[in-house]
């Protein structure tokens, strides 16, 4: 049977650091071959934030063919109901800080009728993943609905949240970019810290990578 095609993205090795353990062939400064057990698959370090997930990702995909991409990495939690460490599905996203900061009030382009927000890929303003991947270790895990920011204002929290979960730098432009695509994908993130919290002493970042990379592990044993 034929092995997938799979392309793991990350904005940062740091949080792809044990699969950058496995036995690997450095094709570039951002791109990575793994090999696990029979299983190859590609590892691609796009940087932090949209633009460079969008470029990297972007030109990666017009060069090569993939059965699926996952996107991994660490996130805040908007709810101290959810654990630090804890390993989510993030199974839609927002452009959460896309608009006009009026003082407190947040105004997106949706509302200021600059963006349509019922044109493909946007259901609602919001990028919705209906990708089927059939694999325990993925349908394990709890959903959540993810902002994307480029700039943290603890002070606009609740004008942006919107029945959110966590919060990444990426993970919309990733959405936006494989809908598009038309490529299957699923985005997975570890819990590091809660949105707002400046005090990085309370953050467990290490625990997030650790759990994180676990489960990436289980998920690509599947295919291996």
């Amino acid at each position: 049977m034929r092995k997938p095609k799979i392309l793991i993205i990350s904005a940062t090795k740091m949080e792809a650091e044990e699969l950058l353990s496995l036995q690997i062939n450095k094709l570039s400064e951002r791109l990575f071959e793994l090999e696990y057990k029979t299983l190859r698959l590609d590892l691609l370090i796009t940087g932090v934030g949209m633009t460079a997930m969008t470029y990297h990702l972007g030109k990666q995909l017009q060069n090569n063919t993939y059965d699926f991409t996952i996107l991994i990495g660490i996130s805040g939690a908007y709810s101290t109901q959810t654990e630090l460490g804890e390993v989510v599905n993030v199974e839609s996203e927002r452009f959460a800080d896309l608009g006009i900061l009026n003082g407190d009030q947040f105004t997106d382009l949706f509302d200021m009728k600059l963006n349509e927000k019922d044109v493909f890929p946007f259901e609602n303003k919001v990028l919705k993943n209906y990708t089927l991947i059939n694999n325990d270790s993925i349908l394990a895990l709890k959903t959540y609905h993810g902002n994307t920011v480029q700039t943290i204002r603890p002070n606009i929290i609740k004008g942006i949240q919107n029945n959110t979960d966590v919060e990444s730098m990426e993970g919309a432009a990733f959405f936006y970019i494989c809908l598009q695509e038309r490529i299957p994908f699923v985005q997975i993130r570890g819990i590091s810290n809660y949105v707002g919290e400046q005090n990085k002493q309370l953050w467990d970042i290490s625990l997030a990578v650790k759990n994180l990379n676990k489960v990436i592990i289980e998920t690509i044993e599947v295919w291996a």
